[in-house]
């Protein structure tokens, strides 16, 4: 199912669909349907287009984010342990012995912040690259390290969900574990799902970080935001791979 969900996630990124548009556009100049071919290599340039700018960026992401609004770490309500999805950070102690931050970092820094500020005793970072990433960034950010119980097996969030459960089960013995959830605030709505599906006896206080789209909000639109770039070309795959996962658990897997 892992491997399913890796490649359904590709070909539903925007890359994909703009590739094939491409592809049929020249399967119908081999036909000779001339006329038809430049509609599709029009719709693919169109695509991509919106795809890769701000302003798609901000309509798409921001009814997400909007969802968990803001909450300082010292508002936030006390629980037994702190759980952090892995964010892609990449990681090779073997050649460079920190972890190469990404805007995933972000979760591990929130996740500090609310160790120190009393909130949770425990900290339990998920994720199949968290031993060598997470783990140390936490330890840098003043999280010791006894403090700190890592799950370094799961390979995505349905896994993120099943593996800490079992680990707090057996951590915390006797009561149901109450925990903030900890995650970028544009995937915390099908993280939340994911947990209430597949951790159901974990009480779980979503914590929101990594507001990508929010910050951008209190300035007007400018014509750049309606130029694509690259970097909200990737952006924009993240936020579609946000949507396309949150529907595709609602209806397929029930």
């Amino acid at each position: 199912m892992y491997v399913v969900n890796k490649i359904a996630g590709w070909l539903l990124s925007p890359v994909a669909p703009g590739l094939l548009l491409v592809l049929l556009a020249a399967v119908a100049v081999w036909l000779n349907r001339r006329r038809t071919a430049f509609w599709l290599m029009l719709a693919a340039a169109a695509w991509q287009w919106v795809w890769g700018t701000a302003a798609w960026c901000r309509l798409i992401g921001l009814p997400l984010e909007r969802i968990y609004p803001v909450v300082k770490a010292e508002d936030s309500p006390e629980a037994d342990a702190i759980v952090v999805l892995g964010g892609g950070m990449a990681s090779n102690p073997d050649i460079y012995p920190y972890a190469d931050m990404s805007e995933g970092a972000d979760r591990v820094w929130h996740a500090a912040r609310l160790y120190r500020a009393g909130k949770a005793p425990l900290v339990v970072p998920t994720g199949c690259s968290d031993m060598d990433s997470t783990v140390p960034l936490l330890v840098d950010l003043g999280v010791p390290r006894e403090a700190i119980r890592v799950e370094n097996a799961a390979r995505n969030t349905e896994e993120n969900a099943r593996f800490a459960a079992s680990l707090l089960a057996d951590a915390i013995k006797g009561r149901r574990p109450k925990v903030l959830l900890v995650t970028s605030a544009q995937h915390m709505r099908r993280a939340m799902l994911m947990y209430s599906r597949y951790a159901p006896g974990l009480d779980i206080i979503p914590v929101a970080t990594d507001y990508n789209v929010t910050v951008c909000t209190d300035r007007p639109f400018k014509i750049s935001d309606f130029f694509p770039n690259t970097d909200y070309q990737q952006k924009n795959g993240c936020l579609l791979k946000e949507l396309v996962g949150y529907w595709g658990y609602r209806i397929f897997r029930r």
